[in-house]
């Protein structure tokens, strides 16, 4: 877990009235376990606020593969999004580069010059 995040675990905790070591760190209202659909429901309401409407959770775990991949390859993203295969990591959530290296332009350029103006 990154720092911040750590950090802000230790926050949440400090926070905490249930003591106990079964208690739940992200809870509803009732203190039960929180399911997908109410984290979304409430991501949902964040971000409209901020107004960030187009934005999901979804976005989310493929920023963190496409980032983990950048730093440490395509094992560990598939590794923390819990895929047996890589492949699956790659098709669904690692954003390719899709930005040329523009000594590409350079390359083509030499290699088929302009034709001469008759």
């Amino acid at each position: 877990m990154p720092s911040f995040a750590a950090e802000a675990a230790r926050r949440r905790l400090a926070l905490r009235t249930d003591r106990s070591p079964d208690a739940l760190l992200f809870s509803s209202r009732n203190g039960t376990p929180l399911t997908p659909n109410n984290v979304r429901d409430q991501l949902r309401r964040v971000l409209a606020r901020a107004g960030l409407d187009d934005v999901s959770p979804h976005m989310f775990r493929r920023t963190v593969a496409t980032a983990v991949h950048a730093h440490a390859g395509v094992d560990l993203a598939a590794e923390l999004l819990g895929h047996a295969d890589p492949r699956i990591t790659v098709q669904h959530y690692i954003r390719r580069n899709e930005m040329v290296n523009p000594t590409t332009a350079d390359i083509l350029e030499a290699a088929f010059p302009p034709l001469p103006d008759e």
